[in-house]
């Protein structure tokens, strides 16, 4: 075997799991000269290895730091790719910008998993239970609407990714900032009115796909977004209560009408307030954590 293959376990991909790449020291190599080879610093190979000096040694194995290869499985999607190794589904996809549409993956497909991140799930190990879950805060307002997917008809712990950068738009110019709160479920999923309300938009959106728009308050409108369907009986206009259908999940949007498949099905949850010359967004995440635990369907 050469020096430039004798990679030993070099990128082991088995069973849906990614592992370090690891590299054995050949004679004549140099930390310098393994660095080059990687793309990487002196200063990141030994940090890495917990070197304190530039001496190596032929046979020993060093870890290469930088993006970890994973080969997706069936049925994997980038959504469950990130929850396995801990990861935001944002983080993930920074780290594939090669990946034309992210929602058409395949068995087989080579993708990135950035470094220092661990597999969650798939593993034979024993793992810790789970620590208790942080008491939520009541918000300030609001405090009765209903959370707005079934109990478990959704993929949990919600996560917080309000603010989360976001690269698509209409003209594919510079990254934006996302404006809600993502909750995946499957398409098909039912959404409900988290409160009362009168529906002030209604129909297509480049970035929500399908969409509602509610107005609950003087000052406070939600935005349901990425629907595959509409529930029968609503649209402009309407009066919705409370509990009430408005209409299913899915992964409509980043396009043209009828533009569907460009990310994992989801819901798209949005709190804006109007009391302003301009609209502007909340962290609707607090609210829908309290929703949750205390005004679940």
């Amino acid at each position: 075997m050469t020096p430039l293959t004798t990679i030993a376990a070099s990128f082991l991909l088995f069973a849906g799991t990614a592992n370090a790449a690891t590299y054995t020291v050949q004679s004549g190599d140099s930390l310098w000269k393994i660095a080059s080879k990687y793309n990487i610093t002196t200063a990141d190979l030994m940090t890495s290895n917990q070197l304190t000096t530039d001496m190596i040694l032929p046979g020993q194995s060093l870890k290469v730091p930088g993006p970890t290869p994973y080969t997706v499985q069936n049925s994997d999607t980038m959504w469950l790719i990130s929850q396995k190794f801990g990861l935001t589904l944002d983080t993930l996809l920074k780290a594939n910008p090669q990946l034309t549409n992210p929602s058409n993956i395949w068995s087989g497909l080579t993708i990135n998993i950035p470094d220092g991140s661990a597999p969650s799930v798939n593993s034979t190990a024993s793992t810790p239970a789970p620590a208790a879950p942080a008491a939520v805060r009541k918000p300030t307002q609001l405090t009765n609407g209903q959370f707005p997917l079934g109990k478990g008809t959704y993929q949990g712990p919600l996560e917080d990714n309000y603010a989360d950068g976001r690269s698509w738009t209409p003209t594919g110019g510079a990254e934006r900032t996302h404006e809600g709160v993502d909750i995946m479920a499957a398409k098909g999923t039912p959404i409900y009115s988290v409160l009362d309300g009168t529906i002030i938009n209604f129909g297509w959106n480049e970035y929500g796909g399908w969409r509602v728009t509610v107005r609950v308050d003087d000052s406070t409108v939600f935005y349901y977004a990425h629907l595959s369907k509409y529930a029968d009986g609503i649209g402009m206009g309407s009066k919705v209560k409370k509990g009430q259908l408005l209409g299913y999940v899915g992964n409509t949007g980043y396009g043209p009408e009828g533009t569907e498949g460009q990310f994992d099905p989801h819901l798209h949850f949005g709190i804006y307030k109007t009391d302003a010359a301009a609209w502007y967004t909340i962290d609707p995440f607090s609210y829908l954590q309290w929703w949750e635990a205390n005004n679940s369907k």
